[in-house]
């Protein structure tokens, strides 16, 4: 069985306060599959910030938004100017991420970050999250309230 993969999205939280849920679970790799690592309203979630953050809680950072990112660059990737996750889970670079994420996997307590704070609104769920799912990962979406929304309901 393959181990499970955590996702979290920040919102309008506190860094401390997803520190706090991120120790809670175990994790220590810090996935960020934003395809900008930039907040523009919440400055503790910019690339660097949040780097040193974590670092400073024993938690590692990887920036994957280029792989698994909800923005992709390839334009062959949208459907009248709408991301078509079917189009890009068939992408190489996709496909590397996915393959990084699952290597990882063995070695680390893996959750993917991105911004949106709802799972169900954002590509983390609905386009990584149901990916791995099909692949016999147990994806597990870390709510605000730190409940867990299993990739299964």
């Amino acid at each position: 069985m393959h181990p499970e993969i955590f996702t979290i999205g920040y919102g309008n939280q506190r860094i401390e306060d997803i520190i706090f849920k991120l120790k809670r679970f175990g994790v220590t790799l810090l996935v960020d599959v934003r395809t900008t690592p930039f907040s523009r309203f919440n400055p503790n979630f910019r690339k660097v910030k949040l780097e040193l953050h974590l670092m400073n809680n024993d938690i590692k950072y990887l920036f994957l938004g280029n792989e698994l990112g909800g923005r992709p660059n390839d334009v062959s990737c949208y459907t009248d100017n709408v991301v078509d996750y079917d189009k890009v889970i068939r992408t190489e670079i996709f496909q590397e991420g996915i393959n990084a994420v699952k290597e990882l996997s063995t070695d680390f307590n893996i959750v993917l970050l991105c911004a949106e704070l709802n799972p169900n609104s954002c590509h983390r769920k609905a386009m990584i999250g149901d990916y791995l799912e099909l692949m016999g990962y147990r994806v597990k979406h870390i709510l605000k309230d730190g409940t867990i929304l299993n990739e299964l309901f």
